[in-house]
């Protein structure tokens, strides 16, 4: 009975390390394809969730490939990170050990960028922005009239093709009523645009939300093939 259980343990540390083993290589291999085929400006880090790896190995479907993309190269700000997902993407074993992946299908691609709130503060000329509910609060100082005053105001977020625009409301002093002039200025200075960088895939953007570190922006895509173009 021991040597049986010393046996079935020593299997048990096979498999799991040629699990292992195998996950590495398809990593490396699906790294390779998917910036040849997605047209990426360098290799991307792939890793690939799900334990036990060898039954998605074997059915060659992958539940969740997560895609880590340079994001300067995508045109992205210091500070910005973006996170791309692909769901269902599907590669025949044999093609990883052959090293031959012509092409990836993929049932769906989850991707989100987000823009750090200093970044954001920069844009409006160095407020200070923060999180309001699904808005932002935005802090600045405003000189006019011979005057410097502190405000406030409360702007909301609305995606707008591939721009972010900002649309400012409640304007309000800190202990002081502002005079209409500074009010003006304050919603002039929030009426903003922010450019939204082309993701990689074919991504259209559906959303944008307000997180803890800053404002996202979320794209998707269905039943896309990464392969490369004719």
């Amino acid at each position: 009975m021991r040597a049986l259980m010393i046996a079935v343990l020593v299997l048990l540390g096979l498999a799991v390390a040629a699990d292992r083993v195998l996950v590495v290589l398809t990593e490396d291999q699906l790294a390779s394809a998917i910036q040849s085929e997605g047209q990426l400006p360098a290799e991307p880090d792939i890793s690939i969730k799900g334990f036990p790896f060898l039954t998605q190995a074997i059915n060659g479907r992958y539940d969740s490939v997560r895609v880590g993309v340079d994001v300067e190269a995508l045109g992205l700000p210091p500070g910005a990170t973006a996170d791309i997902r692909l769901v269902g993407a599907q590669v025949p074993l044999s093609s990883v050990f052959s090293g031959s992946i012509s092409s990836v299908p993929v049932e769906k691609v989850l991707g989100t960028v987000t823009f750090p709130f200093d970044y954001i503060g920069e844009q409006l000329g160095g407020a200070t922005v923060t999180r309001d509910g699904s808005g932002l609060r935005v802090e600045t100082t405003v000189s006019l009239l011979g005057q410097d005053f502190q405000v406030a105001a409360t702007a909301e977020l609305a995606l707008v093709g591939r721009e972010v625009a900002l649309t400012a409301s409640n304007v309000e002093g800190f202990g002081a009523d502002l005079p209409d002039e500074v009010t003006a200025v304050v919603l002039d200075l929030l009426d903003l645009s922010l450019p939204v960088p082309e993701l990689p895939f074919g991504l259209v953007f559906t959303g944008i939300q307000v997180v803890g570190d800053g404002m996202r922006v979320v794209a998707e895509g269905n039943d896309i093939v990464l392969e490369q173009p004719a």
